[in-house]
């Protein structure tokens, strides 16, 4: 670039103007538009400092070039050859018509420019603009608030959650150990157990009991709720955030974010845990171990006899009875209205005491055959009564298979689009080692070898003794500390405070209805005297500590009657008791 060139492009270089009156943000975003760089020393064109893809209109609208003209004027030394006035550069694009020997009309004898300002400075588009402002204003507070509620609740999870892990699997019912095992067995993955309610073929035949025993496994200490648990899995104090926002009467920065956990969740979206051994993979094979251990048919009391038929024929009733849903909805037939279920369930139930699944199997598909052919010969008849037909077929059908025994029924093999759930594959493949469709209570009842002994309970192996005189009624409670106190060896620290924090996270076994945020709080006590003894205690001591210190804790809870009241500390004492007096077992 020559001197003399040099000396042309720099008397071109725009001096920016911000006009009287003009808003700040055009003002500054035409500040912008027109920050130069200088020229380019070999083509002589202009060089900014931002392309214009780069600058921001803040919601103006329109042509950055009519946006910056709302805010400033770039002149330069020469004048508008249709007004003889000082040059003001309409656009970056003047000023490169500028360079190169053009002489550009200015601003105001730009008649499109001027229109196009007219429009942008309109009062009614400003009030429009001003408003779209506010709600975006509002929507980013609601936003903020929004993300912090989330955090907070994901923060509660992780911390109410956090993985934790034992050696001793507690005692449970012989349904909650078939539940388990098949969770182990059929879950995809157990690092965690997820997605329940959405396995191809169920966990259990009936969802509400999949609810239910879910809930129960937590309770009973076989699972744990995972920390990865979506929060919309569980129930909250507010509800949700539009509750707390409600609260707050709108404003999202009155927001209490201070979401509390009930004890309530949805078992079918929540995620779970093995919480034995060192971490959930090991935990899970653990449990898998013990579990099929205590399930063998050697092994079994007469009670639990009892109860694997007692399941069997729940299994074997509830499989039917999705049957015969499926049924229906093949046959495109209504539902069973509401009146007729229990009906239905009775019949189902009561058959299933005496045929094998595939033979009840038979007479859900006669029923709802017969059902379907009626429908056929009757156009006219309301279709509720259809159901009601399959259901009156069915209770014939039932009544006569479990009056006529030696009455021939042909077993099916297996249903199409309605596979066996997972306890019942569980109980039968694995417990019993029996076909589930062919084999009847009576058939389970010869294969199970004769019951092992009955255990004494724990509690009644290990209790203190009550020698004659020794204590009142009102001194329970420090017997049992003294008589723990002189059998260490017997009872096991640690197991109070898992029960501390399975009570806390489930309120498992309550006999009271206990206000949760009562007795998180009467725990969170006990927690924390612990934390305070265990560095100048033997656990064994601190553990006594944490049970002699329930006697302190007085406010009153109700009792499910709503007539009993007890202070709080004496619904925990027995829990605590109860978990130090257990035997440990693999």
């Amino acid at each position: 670039m020559t001197d003399e060139m040099s000396a042309v492009l720099a008397g071109l270089t725009p001096t920016v103007v911000p006009i009287d009156g003009a808003d700040p943000e055009l003002i500054a975003i035409g500040e912008r538009y027109w920050a130069m760089a200088g020229f380019h020393p070999e083509l002589g064109t202009p060089v900014w400092c931002e392309k214009s893809a780069d600058i921001d209109t803040l919601g103006w609208g329109g042509p950055l070039y009519v946006v910056a003209a709302g805010g400033v004027r770039a002149v330069v030394d020469h004048v508008c050859p249709e007004c003889r006035q000082q040059l003001s550069l309409t656009s970056r694009t003047a000023l490169a018509d500028l360079t190169k020997g053009e002489t550009p009309w200015c601003v105001a004898c730009t008649e499109s420019l001027t229109s196009a300002l007219q429009m942008l400075n309109d009062p009614k588009r400003k009030a429009k603009r001003n408003a779209a402002r506010a709600r975006a204003a509002e929507q980013r507070a609601l936003d903020t608030a929004l993300t912090e509620w989330r955090n907070a609740q994901r923060h509660v999870m992780e911390d109410r959650y956090r993985l934790a892990f034992s050696e001793t699997v507690p005692r449970a019912s012989v349904s909650e150990m078939v539940a388990a095992l098949a969770l182990l067995r059929y879950a995809p993955s157990t690092t965690p157990i997820s997605k329940i309610g959405s396995w191809l073929d169920r966990f259990h035949p009936a969802q509400r009991e999949t609810v239910q025993l879910l809930g129960a496994l937590v309770r009973a200490g076989l699972t744990r709720i995972h920390p990865t648990t979506p929060v919309t899995a569980m129930e909250w104090e507010p509800a949700s955030f539009q509750a707390a926002l409600a609260a707050a009467d709108g404003d999202p920065e009155s927001v209490d974010v201070d979401p509390q956990l009930t004890t309530q969740f949805f078992p079918l979206d929540s995620s779970f845990y093995a919480p034995f051994a060192t971490s959930p993979g090991t935990g899970a094979q653990h449990l898998d171990t013990v579990l099929s251990e205590r399930l063998a048919p050697e092994r079994l009391t007469a009670g639990q006899h009892d109860d694997i038929l007692t399941l069997a024929q729940e299994l074997i009733a509830e499989e039917a009875l999705r049957y015969f849903t499926v049924r229906l909805e093949e046959l495109n037939l209504p539902a069973v209205t509401e009146n007729h279920i229990e009906r239905l369930s009775e019949a189902a139930y009561k058959v299933a005491r005496h045929r094998p699944l595939g033979e009840v199997y038979n007479l859900v598909w006669r029923s709802t055959r017969a059902a379907a052919e009626s429908a056929q010969k009757n156009p006219r008849a309301p279709r509720a009564n259809i159901s009601t037909h399959a259901v009156n077929q069915f209770e014939t059908h039932a009544l006569r298979a479990v009056t006529e025994l030696t009455w021939p029924i042909k077993a099916f093999g297996e249903v199409t689009d309605c596979g066996l759930s997972a306890m019942t594959r569980t109980l039968f493949h694995t417990v019993l080692d029996l076909h589930p469709l062919e084999t009847s209570l009576s058939d389970i009842e010869h294969k199970l070898p004769q019951p092992s002994p009955e255990p004494a309970s724990p509690a009644a192996q290990t209790s203190p003794p009550q020698e004659e005189g020794a204590a009142d009624r009102d001194d329970e409670l420090g017997t049992c500390i003294e008589w723990l106190n002189t059998r260490p060896d017997s009872w096991d620290p640690e197991s109070v405070l898992r029960r501390l924090e399975n009570l806390e996270q489930t309120g498992a076994g309550m006999e009271y209805d206990v206000e949760q945020r009562v007795a998180r709080r009467a725990i969170t006590h006990l927690k924390r005297l612990h934390e305070r003894l265990a560095p100048v205690l033997d656990p064994h001591q601190a553990a006594l500590a944490v049970i002699a210190a329930t006697e302190l804790l007085q406010h009153p809870v109700t009792g499910r009657d709503h007539d009993t009241m007890r202070p709080i500390g004496d619904v925990l004492r027995p829990h605590l008791l109860e978990a130090a007096l257990q035997a440990p077992e693999g």
